[in-house]
C-alpha cells in the first residue's frame, strides 16, 4: 500500500484554533501574501496579508489581524428561522390563533460589549383575518442598537388556517352544545 502525504503551507492551519484554510503564496515582486480564514463561536474572519517581507512575518500580521476580531467582535444570533416568536388573534379562522416565527435566521456581527443594549421590536398587522397561509407575511422584528436599526426580519403565520364557514361553524356550535349535557 502506497501512503500519500499532503503537505500545506498555510501555517495557521496547525498553529491557530479555529482556522478552516485558504491561499499563501510569493513572487519575488508581490513578496509574501496569504489569505487567512478562522471560525470561532459562529464568526467567520477572513485575514489578507500582502507584501510581508518574510513568511514568518506573514503569518503574524494575519494572526493578529485575527486575534483582534474575534477579541473585539461577535455574532450575535437572535435566532433561528422558524423560532416561534409569539401567538397572536385572527378573525374569521376555524382557529384562533396563529404560532408568528422568523421568516429567516436574524444575527449580525456586533462590536463585543454590546449584546445586551439590543432592543427588539416586534410589529404585527393589524385585523389579521383568515383565510391565512402557513409562510405568509403577517409582521416583523426590528433589532436595534442606540436607535439604530441593525435587522429587519419579516414575522410570518407557522400554520395555514382556513376561512370558517356555515358548515364549521355548525360543527363548533353542535359540538359545544354536546359537551354540555355530559
Amino acid at each position: 500500500m502506497v501512503k500519500l502525504g499532503l503537505s500545506n503551507t498555510n501555517k495557521l492551519i496547525k498553529n491557530y484554533t479555529g482556522a478552516t484554510g485558504l491561499k499563501t503564496g510569493s513572487t519575488s515582486l508581490a513578496l509574501y501574501n496569504l489569505s487567512a480564514s478562522a471560525t470561532r463561536d459562529d464568526l467567520s474572519l477572513i485575514a489578507v496579508i500582502m507584501k510581508a517581507p518574510t513568511t514568518k512575518i506573514r503569518f503574524s500580521e494575519a494572526e493578529q489581524l485575527l486575534n483582534y476580531g474575534f477579541n473585539n467582535f461577535s455574532y450575535q444570533s437572535f435566532g433561528k428561522a422558524g423560532d416561534l416568536i409569539q401567538t397572536t388573534s385572527i378573525d374569521k379562522g376555524v382557529q384562533a390563533t396563529i404560532p408568528v416565527v422568523l421568516e429567516n435566521d436574524a444575527g449580525i456581527l456586533l462590536a463585543k460589549g454590546n449584546e445586551k443594549n439590543i432592543e427588539q421590536t416586534v410589529t404585527l398587522d393589524e385585523n389579521i383575518s383568515a383565510p391565512v397561509s402557513s409562510g405568509q407575511k403577517v409582521g416583523e422584528i426590528t433589532f436595534s442598537l442606540d436607535g439604530e436599526i441593525l435587522s429587519t426580519v419579516n414575522l410570518v403565520s407557522q400554520v395555514s388556517v382556513n376561512k370558517i364557514d356555515i358548515a364549521t361553524m355548525s360543527q363548533k356550535v353542535y359540538s359545544a352544545w354536546f359537551n354540555l349535557l355530559r
